[in-house]
């Protein structure tokens, strides 16, 4: 039997900190219901895709300070839905629909969080028809490709009121057979960093927005050597079989030039910042590195990047936010080694798709990623499996919006044919 669309709906839910996001309701001509919500950042690049809210609308909402969806819902409802209802859901055609109905470049007319809801909906949706998972949709034969898992143990900047410099202390398990001993060894990495950062007298109640801890250390290679204490203390080997990975999201300190420390408010030009990452490369068993320079800062990203030369791992996020044209100037320039790719910067399944596998054409990496507001749902796993990328980030392993998603890998490992990724 083949199905049809015989019902959308757009809702407006709350997402994991409280505010509100874009779900898409989807019913298939044989009655199953299928939902999709989409995420949303604190730490935003402004070349993402345009997020539709409502401040300084009709239906701008006081009791959520203008942060309400309903224009983007009311176009799900009103603008999406009455051409969708009675097609296939098929990726392809319902996205199809979505750029015919708004051909601008980031979905300004009817919304990235309205468009990526309804490709959600609808490539979860032809996944039902066919009695597949999403991940088998996307990648039909041969083993699923497990995602090295990125995770947050110590969190600053937008996502804990600037708690370090940077954005984010990470741990990657590359030394891991398999996602369940990575998970196991990150759990407690992560639970010794609570309570040894008590046992030291830091304040360790601040949960940050995607789970990590927000302990204020006075500078960046303190805190790297913190997490590297307690890699030790539970018994692993820093730099063989964990290293640590940094978001250092430098826009968010970026101005005129130059990039200006939270924590001692000194000014650094962005020679003498290359400088200092150089320097914590060199002294922190440190294999990843995000966002290092601001959104725009062109020249030394790819500066920087032939400075490293691929010794570690250069991602892009801001600088690429899941755009294509931005990639491409970037692959030309050679200003990153690899990209993460965030669906709700791009707002199609589809085109993030066409994104993650330009990168792979180039030799990049790719780290399929979530947002510092997320929803329980668990389809950006499916998306990284189905994609075969090399990494996955979706924060730290406490809060259900982050587990759901490590909770999903760990079922499709345990229940189908993987292979663990090793891009270290």
């Amino acid at each position: 039997m083949t199905l049809t669309i015989s019902t959308l709906q757009g809702i407006q839910v709350l997402d994991s900190r409280g505010r509100p996001t874009v779900c898409a309701r989807m019913v298939l001509s044989d009655g199953s219901v299928h939902k999709a919500t989409v995420p949303s950042g604190a730490s935003t690049g402004r070349h993402e895709a345009k997020e539709l809210r409502d401040k300084g609308t009709t239906f701008s909402e006081k009791f959520f300070s203008g942060s309400s969806v309903h224009q983007a819902v009311w176009n799900i409802n009103n603008v999406i839905a009455p051409v969708l209802i009675g097609s296939l859901p098929e990726i392809e055609s319902v996205d199809a629909f979505l750029i015919a109905i708004d051909a601008s470049p980031r979905y300004e007319v009817i919304g990235a969080n309205a468009s990526l809801a309804v490709s959600l909906a609808g490539a979860i949706a032809q996944a039902h028809s066919h009695k597949i998972s999403l991940a088998r949709l996307l990648r039909p034969t041969g083993p699923l490709v497990m995602p090295m898992p990125m995770v947050n143990i110590l969190s600053g900047g937008a996502h804990a009121k600037g708690a370090l410099d940077i954005q984010d202390v990470l741990v990657i398990a590359h030394g891991a057979s398999n996602i369940a001993q990575a998970l196991s060894w990150i759990s407690a990495i992560r639970e010794c960093a609570a309570r040894e950062g008590a046992a030291r007298g830091f304040v360790t109640n601040l949960v940050a927005d995607e789970g990590g801890l927000g302990i204020a250390f006075t500078s960046t290679d303190q805190a790297c050597a913190f997490v590297v204490d307690c890699i030790n203390l539970v018994g692993l080997v820093p730099g063989l079989q964990v290293s640590l990975a940094l978001d250092v999201a430098a826009t968010q300190f970026f101005d005129q030039g130059n990039y200006i420390s939270r924590s001692s408010g000194k000014v650094h030009s962005a020679q003498q910042w290359s400088d200092q990452l150089i320097s914590l490369i060199n002294s922190q068993p440190i294999i990843s590195i995000e966002d290092p320079f601001a959104e725009d800062d062109w020249q030394h990203w790819s500066q920087f990047t032939a400075q490293v030369n691929e010794s570690i791992q250069v991602i892009g996020d801001d600088l690429f936010t899941t755009q294509l044209n931005r990639l491409t100037k970037g692959i030309e320039e050679k200003s990153a080694n690899s990209i993460l790719i965030k669906p709700n910067q791009n707002g199609l399944v589809s085109n993030s798709f066409e994104v993650l596998t330009q990168a792979k054409a180039a030799g990049f990496s790719t780290v399929v990623s979530a947002r510092s507001g997320e929803s329980e749902d668990s389809w950006l796993a499916d998306l990284a499996l189905g994609w075969s990328a090399g990494q996955i980030k979706v924060g730290s392993t406490h809060g259900s919006e982050r587990t759901a998603k490590w909770n999903r890998l760990l079922e499709i490992e345990a229940t189908e044919e993987t292979v663990f990724s090793k891009p270290f």
